[in-house]
């Protein structure tokens, strides 16, 4: 019989997140389809009703976290569950004092902060055992045959306007929700792909351990303060990085793009690597990553297109492009 996780602890959350005064709301359910959704239903439901007390049960920086994720969505429309309280599946709702142009940044700032918590917190930063950002907003784990490994994803959403704007002082400023999931105490058979992995198995890789066969029982335990811990980690290390975001915002605006492209650049792996572009559309392009550009964009030198998934490579003249939107594939180096 297997082992129930524990959940969440809900006062550690609190104390760390809502009595320190880092974030106006938390809630906490059981399952969910996605949490990602039910708070843009939730917006959506409080413009179509009006709300003329200038009162939104969502304000900026909320938090919706569930123990169990039944119909997650992600990048190209992918859809993912995971057994209830083996991951987390987090999403806030945000209005920052930013140019609207600069929201598209918000979930590389998400991946920033994560990559910093796995770096700090759980020791994910040896050569051949680091967590990493992959473009646009996939965090990884690189293994020591050089590969890297998915540990998490982040979908970000922007509530069309006036359908969730948000009253007060916050009106007439952007709302975002932001969506991250974490494989935390997963273990090989339950990942949805070789390429994914989990917390529970980067540690064990990391003590020496083996690869991770199932929790036992310490193991299971100690779960639920696992999870919390993190969950903590992250959100207060992005609220922090968002903060100080705005505040430079109000100083200096012009400085804003640059900043963002500086702190995803010191954890991202993308750059320099031979990649593939998966287009929302079905085409694809491939060739060097080369930079980012000053709205998040990826510059890519293509050398070569298809137009659909199953259509044959046509080589083109090295030309540089910038991608908004897509999937990437880093690619093996040809020998």
């Amino acid at each position: 019989m297997s082992t129930a996780l524990p959940p969440l602890d809900e006062t550690l959350l609190r104390d760390r997140l809502l009595r320190t005064g880092i974030f106006a709301k938390l809630e906490r359910l059981e399952s969910v389809g996605s949490t990602n959704q039910h708070l843009l239903d939730a917006l959506a439901a409080e413009a179509n009703a009006g709300r003329s007390s200038g009162h939104t049960a969502w304000p900026h920086l909320s938090v919706l976290t569930a123990e169990e994720q039944t119909g997650g969505r992600g990048r190209l429309g992918r859809t993912w569950s995971s057994p209830k309280g083996s991951s987390l599946s987090t999403s806030l709702v945000l209005c920052p004092q930013l140019d609207p142009a600069h929201l598209g940044w918000v979930s590389m700032l998400a991946g920033c902060a994560l990559v910093d918590t796995l770096r700090q917190d759980c020791g994910l930063n040896s050569e051949t055992q680091r967590a990493v950002l992959k473009w646009p907003n996939d965090v990884q784990v690189t293994q020591a045959d050089g590969t890297a490994k998915k540990i998490s994803g982040i979908l970000a959403a922007a509530v069309p306007a006036g359908r969730g704007a948000l009253p007060g002082p916050q009106a007439g400023r952007g709302v975002v929700v932001v969506g991250i999931g974490i494989n935390v105490l997963l273990d090989e058979e339950q990942l949805p792909l070789e390429s994914a992995t989990s917390l529970q198995i980067e540690l064990r890789r990391a003590a020496g351990a083996g690869e991770s066969r199932g929790l036992d029982a310490a193991a299971s335990a100690e779960g639920g303060r696992l999870r919390t811990e993190l969950l903590c980690g992250f959100l207060e290390r992005f609220a922090l990085r968002l903060r100080e975001l705005e505040e430079l915002a109000a100083v200096a605006p012009d400085a804003v793009a640059e900043t963002l492209r500086a702190q995803v650049g010191e954890v991202l792996a993308t750059i320099g690597q031979q990649v593939r572009v998966e287009l929302p559309d079905g085409g694809a392009a491939r060739g060097v990553a080369l930079a980012l550009g000053l709205e998040g964009g990826l510059q890519v030198q293509v050398t070569g297109q298809r137009a659909a998934a199953k259509q044959d490579w046509v080589p083109c003249d090295p030309q540089t492009k910038t991608f908004s939107a897509g999937d990437v594939v880093h690619l093996r180096p040809a020998p």
